[in-house]
C-alpha cells in the first residue's frame, strides 16, 4: 500500500498539530497527498484504525483516520474537515502546487495603482477593517492591512464583493465575485 500512494502522490510539506482523547498532542509534517489518503512523518505513530484531529498550518482543521504506518510515518483518510472536503482537497493542491515549482500562471488582466488607496475592507460579520490599496485589475485587488484573513474568507472591499485568494506578509490578494467592467479600470477607481 505504501508504494501506492508514494508512485501517484504529490509532494506536500506542512506542519501540523495532532492529538486525540487517548494521545496527547503530537507534531506532525505532512510528506505527501494523494487519492488514497494524506501522509505524515513523525516521531509519534500513532496506531492503525486511530481517528486524530489534526490542524495543518495554511490547509486547516480535519478529522482523519489513520490507515497505515511505518517507521516514522502514518497515513490518514480524512473523515471530516472545518470547510467542505473538496475545498480543502484544492488548498492542499493548490498548496503543493506553490510548493513543488508548477508554473506560475500569468496575470489576465493589467495592474494599477488607484488615485485613492484608502479602502474599508468588510467582514461578512459586518467587522470593518481599514486598508490600502496596493494594486486593482479587473478581476481582484491586492490590499495591505494589519489583520490577518484566511484564504477563502468571503470579503467586501468598499462596496465591491470578494474572497481573499492569498496572503502575503502585510496583506491579502482578493478576488472580485465579478470582475470589473472595463469602464471603470484605471487609477481613478473607486471600488
Amino acid at each position: 500500500m505504501g508504494e501506492a500512494i508514494t508512485s501517484s502522490s504529490t509532494r506536500l510539506i506542512l506542519p501540523a498539530l495532532c492529538w486525540n482523547r487517548q494521545r496527547s498532542d503530537f507534531y506532525a509534517v505532512t510528506a505527501d497527498v494523494s487519492v488514497l489518503g494524506l501522509r505524515f512523518r513523525s516521531s509519534v505513530v500513532p496506531d492503525p484504525g486511530e481517528t486524530l484531529s489534526c490542524s495543518i498550518r495554511h490547509a486547516g482543521s480535519l478529522e482523519a483516520q489513520v490507515i497505515e504506518c511505518g517507521k516514522e510515518h502514518f497515513v490518514t483518510r480524512v473523515l471530516r474537515a472545518e470547510a467542505p472536503l473538496p475545498v480543502i482537497v484544492r488548498r492542499l493542491l493548490e498548496l503543493a502546487a506553490d510548493q513543488n515549482g508548477d508554473d506560475v500562471p500569468q496575470r489576465a488582466h493589467p495592474r494599477f495603482v488607484p488615485d485613492h488607496p484608502d479602502i474599508l475592507v468588510t467582514m461578512a460579520c459586518g467587522t470593518q477593517i481599514p486598508g490600502r490599496l496596493i494594486n486593482v485589475s479587473a478581476s481582484g485587488a491586492a490590499v495591505r492591512i494589519d489583520v490577518p484573513l484566511e484564504p477563502g474568507t468571503q470579503i467586501t472591499l468598499g462596496r465591491t464583493p470578494a474572497t481573499v485568494a492569498r496572503c502575503f506578509g502585510e496583506g491579502i490578494g482578493a478576488a472580485f465575485l465579478q470582475p470589473l467592467p472595463a469602464a471603470e479600470l484605471g487609477p481613478h477607481i473607486l471600488l
